[in-house]
């Protein structure tokens, strides 16, 4: 083949590529309302850290950061995936100072430092399905409460969270279920079953994670080394919620 007919080839291969992402149809900066199509930017090259960068000193700054800030751009696909690079390791042989803790869940697809955009040494994430709370994690989040960098605790919930869901099944006794349920799983199952609605209820798996959200989130304000910190307003513990569709993650009320 000739150099020319290669250079050809090229070029009509990338006219078609350009012609199948026009026919995708992404449209950069659709709204923000829950059930929205994502928004979609030109992705950008990986940043390194900003050396005017602060960490949040408050509670309201860290759910800034997190919220307005890092899922902003997540969703919008214009991550800077800061504090990765050797200037920020380095430092961090020697010592932590995260200013937030996620409680979140075991799902793939819900990583916090990814859909909050956030780096090295800035959070402590604890992961277990549905959020469920045993001694280890009330162990965990009671050592951030106790590093006084950490200026907040989320409780992360998610959209089609299937450890809620098979709890759901298991309140339900839905044929096909393992019989007997393994012991494990009885003890998730069994952690989600009061947040779960009645059967018939409304969007029933939607309230159920929203329900289990603010349980957690209330179990853990009952803890004595959260409570104190939260009374004198330099700790605050929140329930938030990702969606799987719209890339956004937002807080649920009390």
């Amino acid at each position: 083949m000739s150099p020319q007919v290669s250079a050809n080839s090229t070029a009509s291969s990338r006219r078609g590529l350009l012609r199948g992402m026009a026919a995708g149809g992404l449209v950069a900066g659709a709204g923000l309302t829950l059930g929205a199509a994502p928004a979609v930017a030109a992705p950008r090259r990986a940043s390194r850290r900003s050396s005017t960068w602060v960490a949040p000193n408050t509670p309201a700054l860290a759910i800034r950061e997190l919220f307005v800030e890092g899922n902003a751009r997540w969703k919008i696909q214009a991550q800077t995936h800061p504090r990765e690079y050797a200037g920020d390791r380095t430092p961090l042989v020697t010592a932590q100072h995260p200013w937030a803790m996620i409680v979140s869940c075991i799902d793939s697809r819900v990583p916090p430092e990814l859909i909050f955009d956030q780096g090295l040494g800035d959070l402590f994430v604890s992961r277990t399905a549905g959020q469920v709370l045993d001694e280890a994690v009330l162990g965990s989040t009671a050592y951030a409460a106790r590093e006084s960098s950490v200026k907040l605790i989320v409780v992360l919930g998610h959209h089609k969270c299937g450890a809620v869901k098979a709890a759901i099944d298991k309140k339900d006794n839905v044929p096909g279920l393992p019989n007997p349920y393994p012991a494990r799983l009885t003890f998730l199952t069994n952690a989600i079953a009061g947040a779960i609605p009645p059967a018939g209820t409304p969007n029933r798996e939607n309230v159920a994670i929203n329900e289990n959200v603010r349980r957690i989130r209330n179990q853990l304000l009952l803890e004595p080394d959260i409570a104190p910190r939260v009374a004198a307003g330099t700790l605050e513990v929140i329930g938030a919620r990702y969606e799987l569709d719209t890339w956004i993650a937002h807080q649920i009320a009390p």
